[in-house]
């Protein structure tokens, strides 16, 4: 098990200036197989802190500030959503004090049309080169409109398991026929695309 203080120690900071600390990726939509790495998200106190990557053995860690986490929910980011609504099990450090959220459902829609349609371009582009990256891109083309339609819908993101059976689908899916990929999973994502578009008119 992965420890705030673990996590501490690679981003070089003290424990003091941290203020959330939440598990994100396949380990919390359950989709993990046994060599996945543990992905997690460490907002720091310093407002401006530069979002960033940092990387361990098999530790991957998004870093944000107060300031850029909070401007992240304000434009209804998808990710920052998810740590949001982070399950309590995942959440190593509670915010301190909670960050504020208003859903804006025209700015949610906006934002999960556009990181869908990007990974999804992405994903069929370079699926022939590189299979196992695409295959995941392709996923979350799914799992971000999945997302954002029970946000809308329910207020919060309660379901992360709401895309894994398309995840199944897509891992063991052709290695060289593409096609297969768009013609399985392109109307789906069209479909959910459409009705975040309708609901944000009907708002």
């Amino acid at each position: 098990m992965i420890s705030v203080d673990t996590l501490t120690s690679i981003l070089r900071v003290d424990a003091k200036d941290v203020r959330l600390v939440c598990r994100v990726g396949s380990r919390v939509y359950g989709t993990a197989g046994p060599t996945s790495d543990e992905d997690f998200l460490v907002v720091l106190s310093k407002p401006g802190q530069k979002q960033d990557l940092a990387f361990a053995d098999r530790i991957n860690i998004v870093v944000h500030g107060v300031g850029t986490l909070q401007q992240a929910l304000d434009d209804q980011s998808v990710f920052a959503l998810e740590c949001h609504f982070a399950p309590s099990e995942h959440v190593l450090v509670p915010a301190r004090p909670p960050f504020k959220y208003t859903l804006d459902q025209e700015k949610l829609t906006v934002s999960a049309m556009e990181k869908s349609q990007a990974d999804w371009h992405k994903g069929i582009k370079r699926f022939l080169d590189e299979p196992g990256p695409s295959r995941k891109k392709l996923f979350h083309s799914l799992r971000v409109p999945a997302f954002a339609l029970q946000i809308i819908k329910a207020g919060k993101l309660s379901d992360f398991t709401v895309a894994n059976a398309w995840f199944e689908d897509i891992m063991t899916g052709p290695d060289d026929d593409v096609a297969w990929y768009a013609e399985q999973f392109g109307k789906i994502r069209e479909n959910m695309c459409s009705e975040l578009t309708k609901l944000a008119k009907n708002r």
